[in-house]
């Protein structure tokens, strides 16, 4: 008997020993947001909104949205979890993260899932492709109907419910989990375009071009001009990257407020034109809730 005993008592502390390293800040579920716990903030590497240095520095349009509203609240600075893009949302509803700051970009169909903050920019999607764009693709019906053309896509990104709903078939719809392996795909010529949002195309471009300007050659890659969602300029699109957080969660209306403030201002305008954005990206937002939002998503 006394041996059944300890052997209980030796189990008991060995499963609470078990139990309270395998906690972790970062992996518990959704706890109280007390201003004295740091938030924990997920992201997904995709420059301008999210992106490392070589020094390991954390930077990009959404994390310093989530750390300027942060601020105004005398929140210290977040806990930064890293998750693949198509992961972020789920390990949000796990509660292993308390917020997204990664350039999500408002859906009906997300916004039914999550407590979007206000739109932080109006951004448009974008094409890459070879310089002098070969193949003259100006729309997605344009990469549709040619079967020459395969399409690289951010995986779960609105550009890959695009492409399927444009009628682009599976077996040429490229979708992968960074852009970094998308853009890799379209220099080896392994599909002819890679859709996503206009900044971050335009950053990609620009680090390009510093990366040929050491090697003395151009880039081969740029923008398509023009290029319509749909067959024409009437059908451009317009994308709102946002904040995110589970519903329900009241400092969602805590950091929308310190945003109401933020966005437009010439602190805000000068943080962002570092990352490529521009006047005419944000006035579109100033000042709109998520209420007032107008077009349609992009991302």
């Amino acid at each position: 008997m006394r041996l059944i005993l300890w052997l209980g008592l030796v189990m008991m502390v060995t499963v609470a020993v078990i139990v309270s390293i395998g906690r972790s800040p970062a992996l518990d579920g959704p706890r109280s947001l007390g201003p004295e716990r740091p938030l924990r903030v997920g992201y997904a590497i995709e420059a301008p909104y999210a992106f490392r240095d070589p020094g390991g520095g954390l930077h990009g349009e959404a994390i310093d949205m989530m750390r300027a509203a942060l601020r105004r609240l005398g929140r210290p600075e977040p806990v930064w979890i890293h998750a693949e893009f198509g992961a972020l949302m789920h390990e949000l509803d796990m509660g292993r993260i308390d917020a997204i700051a990664s350039g999500l970009f408002i859906t009906p169909e997300r916004a039914a899932r999550l407590a979007f903050s206000r739109p932080t920019a109006a951004v448009q999607p974008g094409l890459l492709v070879a310089v002098g764009n070969p193949l003259e693709l100006h729309s997605l019906a344009d990469l549709v109907g040619d079967a020459r053309v395969r399409l690289c896509v951010l995986e779960q990104s609105v550009e890959h419910d695009m492409a399927r709903r444009a009628g682009l078939p599976d077996s040429r719809l490229h979708a992968r989990a960074s852009a970094s392996s998308c853009l890799t795909e379209l220099q080896q010529g392994r599909v002819q375009a890679m859709m996503l949002s206009v900044p971050s195309l335009r950053w990609m471009i620009r680090q390009l071009a510093q990366d040929a300007g050491a090697r003395t050659s151009p880039p081969a890659l740029e923008l398509a001009a023009p290029f319509w969602v749909s067959s024409g300029p009437d059908s451009a699109n317009f994308g709102y990257p946002a904040l995110a957080f589970r519903r329900g969660d009241r400092l969602r209306d805590e950091i929308d407020a310190a945003l109401a403030a933020y966005i437009g201002s010439p602190e805000h305008l000068q943080r962002v034109s570092v990352y490529g954005f521009d006047e005419g990206q944000i006035a579109p937002v100033r000042g709109e809730p998520l209420a007032g939002l107008r077009g349609t998503a992009t991302r």
